[in-house]
């Protein structure tokens, strides 16, 4: 029987770095599903990452749930506004890949100027999972990632609609320097660490400046996406 893997439909060939799932529906009873991510790969910066992280003390998953804290933990900073220029190239290849993205999707790209970010370190003792969750449901919901600063013998797990619940998670192997985009509203999780070793990883979430005002419209200034936008910065 094939894995949700050999179900995945190269919708431009000439790009191995998407992966998409899509459905043709030709009843109005049959699912419409369109999932697509992007897998890049980012050399000579995920140690200096790394190092960065460490010399912060940021990111204790384990921290966040002693101190049930979890929230607060991934909301009160951005590693983004720090002062690097390793942080700065970080920013400029991301925003490739989000070119990249909308390129083969034939989407179009927003410029550089009207879009913001949001990121977070991670950092996974031995044994620590990280439990299957989205970062956006809002009607304005757009770009997720996440970067793997480490060779690890883990996986991060998408949780496609439909098709993972026959067919299981798309796993993506967290080798140094890989980088997922996806959707800001995909499910996603890490099972144990099953490494041997503290994992570090870093993640962001991607905002249109046009849409933000839309969405305070309906969040009072005390929510957790008023205070999620409130960190963001141009990218």
């Amino acid at each position: 029987m094939p894995g949700v893997n050999d179900l995945c439909i190269k919708q431009n060939t000439s790009d191995p770095k998407l992966h998409r799932w899509k459905t043709d529906p030709q009843t109005p009873f049959a699912p419409s599903i369109d999932v697509a991510i992007y897998i890049d790969k980012y050399h000579g910066i995920s140690s200096k990452l790394r190092r960065i992280i460490e010399k912060a003390g940021v990111g204790s998953y384990e921290e966040s749930i002693t101190n049930n804290n979890f929230f607060e933990q991934w909301t009160r900073y951005n590693l983004f506004a720090w002062d690097s220029p390793v942080i700065d190239d970080l920013r400029s290849k991301i925003y490739q890949t989000y070119l990249d993205y909308c390129s083969s999707l034939n989407a179009v790209a927003q410029d550089r100027d009207n879009l913001l970010i949001r990121g977070w370190a991670v950092r996974l003792e031995p044994g620590e999972p990280i439990g299957m969750h989205s970062h956006s449901l809002h009607d304005y919901t757009f770009v997720s990632g996440n970067m793997s600063l480490g060779d690890y013998n883990t996986t991060t797990d998408y949780w496609l609609p439909l098709y993972s619940l026959y067919e299981g998670p798309f796993e993506c192997q967290n080798t140094k320097g890989t980088i997922c985009m996806f959707p800001s509203w995909l499910q996603h999780g890490v099972a144990n660490n099953s490494a041997g070793t503290v994992r570090f990883s870093l993640a962001f979430d991607l905002f249109v400046k046009d849409h933000i005002k839309f969405v305070l419209k309906t969040e009072s200034q005390s929510s957790d996406l008023a205070t999620i936008l409130e960190k963001a910065i141009a990218l």
